[in-house]
This record gives C-alpha cells, structure tokens and sequence, in this order.
C-alpha cells in the first residue's frame, strides 16, 4: 500500500535560504573560472613565449621566434649553447673558445644556437644587466654582419663587470659595439634598447632559454653546450674539434 503524501509537507523557502543557494552557485562558478585559469597558465608555461624579430641583414643569421640567435650553414653540424652574459664562467668560456666557434661557423663548418639567460641579473648593480646584454646582442644579430656579432659578442664578454658585479648601460654597450666595428643602425639600436621594446623581447628570449635549458640538460647552468642531445664536456681541449672533425 503506497503511502499518501502528507498535504502538510513543504519545503520551506526564504530569502534566506534563496541567497545561499545564489552564495553557492557563485562560487562553484569562480572555483571553475579559477581552475580554468590554473590549467591555462599551467599549458601557457609550457610554450614557448613568441617574439617577432623580422629579416636580419646576414643570411647567416636567424633570430629565432623563441629569441635563439642561430648563425652559420643549415647543413652543418649544431650545437646549443646556453650562456649569460653576467656570468664570470660565460665570459672564461668565450675567451676559451669564441676564436675558434667564429672561425669554424665562417668556414661552414659549425652551426650554433645562441640561447642567452639572464638569471645573472641579480649580480648587477641595475638588477638587469644581463637582460640588457641580451637585447644588445640581439640588435647586432639583427642589423649587422656575422663577422660583426662575433666580435661585439666577444667584445661584450671581455669587458664583462668584474666578478658578474657593476654594470654597462645602454649607451657603454653601444659603445663597445661601436669600437668592435657595428655599423650605425646596430648602434642607435642598442642605445635605445630601454624604450624601442628591446628589453621586453630580451626578457622573453631568457625565459625561453631557461625553459629550454631545462628540458635539454634538466637544470639551469652556464655555460652549457648540448650537441645531438648530449651535453658536451668543454673541459675536453678537443671539443670542438671532435664536433666539427
């Protein structure tokens, strides 16, 4: 036998009850937005960040859409190298080898990625030297030569702030480009690298390579060379001759 519903049963509703009910709907719906939120930034953080950089001047010098400065034959055997131009090891590193990386990618023999960090900036006193010697680089990749980028790069390095303290500004890097025999568009670019968006496009490069430091080697250390997924022991007078052999 079915019971008969009680003709005295209600639900009982109020305001009050009306408003928690919209409480509670409100915020499932922020909860939602908030975890769309996490899962988009947590996609985002797995990409790269795009910058449009344009044709360079030297055909054998590409500034990548992650900001990587790529110089030398298509068809020549690659390595990746990471670097900071703040770091005292960088600057040992390119005194060490620069010389002869230039004189092999001119030959055609040896291609390289310019991935450039800027985890060094705290040794600044401006707190963004590396950021800036990024985006300087990057004016010279841009608008010069590849005879150029080599010299200014290693000019850059040999007046590296002692011990990764101090600082160069704008105007001193465009100067030491300058001396290194940048023509005049690379220098009016680095000396206005705080106000034509070089900065912004620097910062983007370095967090790029730091992202793609550490799917190459799983930690951020400079410098570091990668050839054919292997990281290369520099320590190894030979390296590069092994490579390029």
């Amino acid at each position: 036998m079915n019971a008969k519903p009680n003709k005295n049963t209600k639900v009982l509703q109020t305001k009050k009850n009306n408003g928690m009910l919209i409480t509670v709907i409100a915020l499932i719906a922020v909860a939602v937005l908030v975890l769309g939120g996490v899962i988009w930034m947590a996609q985002r953080g797995s990409e790269a960040n795009p910058i449009t950089f344009g044709e360079t001047q030297d055909e054998l010098i590409e500034i990548n859409d992650a900001g990587v400065i790529v110089v030398g034959e298509a068809d020549a055997p690659t390595v990746q190298i990471w670097e900071d131009f703040n770091c005292p090891g960088c600057g040992a590193f390119e005194g060490q080898n620069g010389e002869q990386i230039a004189t092999a990618v001119e030959a055609g023999d040896l291609r390289v990625e310019y991935h450039n960090l800027d985890f060094q900036n705290q040794g600044s006193t401006s707190g963004e030297y590396s950021t800036r010697a990024i985006a300087a680089i990057q004016c010279v990749a841009a608008k010069d030569s590849l005879p150029v980028f080599f010299d200014v790069k290693n000019s850059f390095y040999a007046n590296q702030p002692a011990g990764g303290a101090g600082d160069l500004s704008a105007d001193e890097l465009a100067g030491l480009a300058e001396d290194a025999g940048a023509n005049a568009d690379t220098v009016e670019c680095i000396g206005n690298v705080e106000t034509n968006g070089g900065m912004d496009k620097a910062a983007d490069s370095a967090e790029n390579a730091q992202r793609s430091i550490r799917e190459a080697t799983g930690q951020v250390s400079t410098p570091t060379v990668v050839f054919e997924g292997e990281t290369v022991d520099t320590g190894n007078p030979a390296w590069l001759n092994g490579i390029i052999a």
